[in-house]
């Protein structure tokens, strides 16, 4: 099992949004607002429906098949309260953005192809879409919203214990490639007062970024690059991290990006590679549920074992990693230029 055990909500709202049927039910009831409309207590399932615009029947038979989940109560005959995992999914209750990108369409028939993954090696996906998930976030910038804020709110206390568990001191600048909304960074620089983060990510994900720092006031200490880290890189930084990038790309691909940070690195700088790590005969359903959304998204991208890492930093100009706990499910793979 994971290090980091969440919360009997936190663990409910998560499961029930893998559920191959409840998933698109709960979906719709969260951009109904339903959750929201429940905020200030108890409210008639009819009178719930008529606010949230929504059939009055499959009403009431939606929200009481999820109460039998732990996802609202019934208080009494049709009417229905928020639970504590409901409650996650209002607005800012921590899992919204999360469960809109889980719930979506992009999502869900991605999940229904992952057959096609099995036969071919390639991303469901593209195969679903028509288009590689990161083109189809450029043209669906909703759900990239959703997707950049979602990943920020779930991982909010493992960014945390990630960036107390490594030392920092000496450092100046970190290079957060691929950071996305920056929650990562965001840790790293709020809990030390000397270093300067540089966030490097699509330009299309920069307005989240400056959304995110904002919000934990650390933007002024923070430069935003635009890029790809399949091209040259112009910035420089004492410590380079990529975490949760590698996981997304196949092992070309992984080179590729490996490389365009080592030939911007100087013989002292450090890489950190944060990712979950599987260790063969020690099955974890965290990591093993991640695993096949990089199948759906990704095809050959995956969840690497610390060989397959090894191996990948072996080939792009950098010595074995040195694997640091963090006291989640996440490690930190300290790679240095060899």
């Amino acid at each position: 099992m994971s290090e980091s055990i969440p919360n009997s909500g936190f663990q409910t709202a998560m499961s029930i949004l893998s559920h191959l049927y409840f998933a698109p039910i709960l979906g719709r009831l969260i951009r109904a607002n339903v959750p929201d409309l429940l905020d200030g207590g108890a409210v008639d399932s009819e009178k719930l429906a008529k606010q949230a615009g929504l059939h009055p029947l499959s009403t009431v038979r939606a929200l009481r098949a999820l109460t039998a989940f732990g996802v609202f109560r019934e208080l009494a005959p049709g009417t229905f309260a928020n639970s504590e995992a409901s409650t996650l999914f209002r607005d800012g209750g921590g899992l919204r953005n999360y469960a809109l990108f889980a719930t979506s369409e992009q999502f869900l028939k991605s999940a229904m192809a992952l057959g096609h993954s099995l036969d071919t090696g390639q991303a469901a996906h593209d195969h679903a879409l028509g288009q590689k998930v990161w083109e189809y976030f450029r043209d669906h910038p909703e759900d990239n919203e959703a997707f950049n804020r979602g990943l920020a709110e779930i991982r909010t206390d493992e960014q945390a214990a990630i960036a107390a568990a490594y030392d920092w001191a000496g450092v100046k600048s970190v290079v957060d490639v691929g950071a996305g909304a920056g929650a990562l960074l965001a840790s790293i620089v709020a809990g030390n007062p000397g270093v300067r983060g540089i966030l490097f990510d699509r330009p299309d994900v920069l307005p989240d970024a400056e959304h995110l720092l904002k919000t934990r006031g650390v933007r002024e200490r923070c430069e935003l690059v635009a890029g790809s880290f399949f091209e040259p890189i112009e910035v420089k930084g004492d410590v380079w991290i990529l975490s949760q990038v590698l996981h997304d790309w196949p092992d070309a691909e992984c080179r590729t990006i490996l490389k365009r940070c080592r030939e911007r690195m100087s013989s002292g700088d450090r890489l950190l590679v944060v990712e979950m790590v599987p260790v063969p005969g020690q099955p974890d359903a965290g990591i093993a549920m991640l695993d096949m959304a990089m199948m759906m998204f990704g095809g050959e991208a995956r969840q690497r074992t610390e060989a397959e890492y090894n191996q990948l930093f072996s080939a792009t100009g950098f010595g074995p990693a040195r694997v640091i706990a963090t006291g989640t499910a996440f490690r930190i793979l300290e790679a240095k230029p060899s």
